[in-house]
């Protein structure tokens, strides 16, 4: 999800497409232009007008697809327990103008024609655009919008699209006589969509550590043909996610067919990829393979990182083209190491590392569960050296005495407070992740 500097952040993204379009071509008979983002009262015009395109956000409305989402609610002793998205569609006026005849009229065209190969702006576009210095970023803005950052708008889980609307002339004349400005050739756009999302304290219930005595998970019946169905732990299928150092069991269909087999690891987000060898010989039903830790493989510090993956196999045979399975999904959840786990009651600064370590932008996405709340990072450091872990620092404000079950959670995946003992396995909580407070 967006912080609030998105509504910007989209005005700056289009003013970017536009002015890199227009100097990518050749418009050197115009003279100077400009490409701006003011009301238009604000634009001189007469004899003294510039050759100008500017963006102007003249509405904001609820987007219909998403407006049926929850509002924010609280529980009956008026504690938030959901942040759902704020979600919008922005209304903008694409106006030309120019110091002589036809100039507005040829900006428009180029501008109309760059807006319309260019439906969608891109997950790349936009952290090109909003990565560095500018002018909604937060790198920039006084206190307390500091912490924010208009790249976060990059990672929302819908496209911001851009399409045409054509106003009637009963429309444009209410608009500019509103805005008590001279006429120009206007064309008017919808962005949608733009997901707000709050990043305030929420209470959270604890993990469930299983679903009943006797519940073993699914079972999936697949082709004879090499084909995967589920990725587990191998400790337990009740175990959520893998970890650097666990087992990863493979469960599929003619999984011992001939040939070389590599598991192809991709990180849905970074589209990067790892690859494993097997443990082990598969049988038709299944197949083992290791996570290494970062003792085993001090790259795996940074080479992984928490978040969802996709886990498929690509198998190589003599004188046969390589073939790839089908994709399973699993996440990876961080290792960590909490201080102090005995703190005295009252404000508490505790300090989780993460194992692997944090990703630039996961720096906003990363809350402290700890106990019933949730609580934002007060610092986030992660050192130059890609061998070692983040280190992140949470304030907890007036905690009581008691036992809290602590949780890192990065981009809404936990690291795992449970020790597994025994076969089958008997679950507990873990001691490392349960903060005492005296």
């Amino acid at each position: 999800m967006s912080s609030p500097l998105a509504i910007a952040a989209v005005t700056a993204a289009i003013k970017d497409l536009l002015n890199d379009g227009l100097l990518n071509h050749d418009l050197s008979s115009l003279g100077s232009f400009t490409v701006t983002s003011v009301p238009p009262d604000r634009i001189s015009t007469g004899q003294t007008e510039p050759n100008q395109l500017n963006v102007f956000l003249y509405q904001v409305t609820p987007n219909l697809g998403w407006r049926n989402a929850d509002l924010p609610s609280r529980d009956s002793s008026g504690v938030r327990t959901s942040n759902p998205p704020l979600a919008l569609d922005l209304h903008y006026l694409v106006t030309a103008y120019g110091a002589d005849d036809l100039n507005a009229e040829i900006l428009l065209g180029y501008a109309m024609q760059l807006l319309h190969d260019t439906p969608v702006l891109t997950r790349q576009q936009l952290r090109t655009v909003l990565g560095g210095v500018s002018p909604v970023d937060g790198t920039i803005l006084p206190s307390p919008f500091g912490s924010l950052s208009a790249v976060d708008l990059a990672d929302q889980l819908e496209l911001v699209k851009i399409t045409p609307v054509f106003l009637s002339s009963e429309d444009l004349s209410k608009l500019w006589t509103a805005m008590q400005a001279r006429y120009r050739p206007t064309m008017a756009y919808m962005a949608s969509v733009v997901l707000i999302q709050s990043n305030g304290v929420t209470k959270t219930a604890p993990p469930v550590l299983k679903r009943g005595p006797d519940d073993t998970g699914p079972v999936a019946l697949a082709s004879p043909f090499a084909t995967l169905a589920s990725a587990n732990v191998a400790t337990s299928n009740l175990l959520p996610a893998m970890r650097l150092g666990d087992d990863l069991r493979l469960s599929g269909a003619g999984l011992d067919t001939q040939g070389a087999i590599t598991v192809v690891f991709e990180n849905v987000t970074t589209k990067e990829t790892l690859e494993l060898a097997p443990t082990g010989t598969p049988t038709a039903n299944q197949l083992l393979v290791h996570i290494p830790t970062v003792v085993e493989d001090p790259d795996a510090m940074h080479e992984w990182a928490t978040g969802l993956y996709s886990v498929s196999l690509r198998i190589s045979r003599a004188n046969l083209p390589d073939y790839t399975t089908n994709a399973v999904p699993i996440a990876l959840a961080p290792r960590v190491t909490i201080s102090p786990l005995n703190p005295a009651a009252g404000n508490i600064a505790i300090t989780v590392t993460s194992t692997p370590r944090l990703r630039a932008d996961q720096d906003s996405q990363t809350l402290l569960a700890f106990g019933s709340r949730t609580i934002p990072p007060a610092s986030v450091t992660t050192p130059a050296n890609p061998l070692q872990a983040t280190a992140v620092v949470f304030n907890a404000i007036a905690v009581a005495a008691g036992e809290y079950i602590t949780r890192l959670r990065i981009g809404g995946i936990e690291s795992l407070p449970v020790t597994a003992t025994g076969t089958p396995p008997k679950f507990d909580f873990d001691p490392q992740q349960k903060v005492v407070v005296q």
